[in-house]
């Protein structure tokens, strides 16, 4: 119960911050579309739709900023896949990867999905872009997409990006 209660407040503090400032830029994004691994190489993970944006634009998961300052951005992937394996997810900034930004989960069989996360905070200048990337161990795991009835889908990735500064 003292996790739950720890994370609950963590959450509402995040939010007190944010709701009380008025945010320059912002991005929702996510998709629709399962991304498995095909190979054990990183893949750019793709983003078919964008949910709430100001002064930040994403096509096809590249990220672009239009300001120049600091940013949280954040990725949560549902992962998962047709065999088992290790996923790791990462973020790139202008190509290059992100130092200490690798996360990963191992997929146990077919049936088991988790939610990775990556996120951190970073400097950028205008025109920058981030892109989420990814790779799986083995083929045919990766990001996938659930659809519950009479719930909405569950994505394979919902992206989330403010400035903070």
């Amino acid at each position: 119960m003292k996790v739950i209660a720890s994370a609950v407040f963590v959450s509402a503090m995040l939010l007190a911050c944010v709701g009380s400032a008025s945010a320059t830029s912002y991005l929702q994004a996510s998709s629709t579309e399962e991304q498995l691994a095909s190979d054990t190489k990183p893949k750019v993970v793709t983003m078919n739709s964008t949910d709430a944006s100001k002064n930040i634009k994403q096509e096809k998961g590249v990220v672009r900023f239009n300001e120049t300052g600091a940013f949280f951005v954040m990725a949560a992937a549902q992962v998962g896949g047709k065999g088992k394996g290790l996923v790791r997810m990462w973020m790139r900034l202008n190509g290059k990867d992100i130092d200490n930004s690798n996360t990963e989960q191992m997929i146990f069989d077919p049936s088991f999905t988790a939610v990775l996360v990556c996120q951190g905070v970073a400097e950028v200048k205008r025109g920058d872009r981030i892109e989420v990337v990814f790779s799986g161990s083995d083929p045919g795991i990766g990001l996938v997409v659930k659809k519950p009835t009479g719930e909405p889908v569950v994505p394979s990735v919902i992206f989330s990006g403010w400035r903070i500064d």
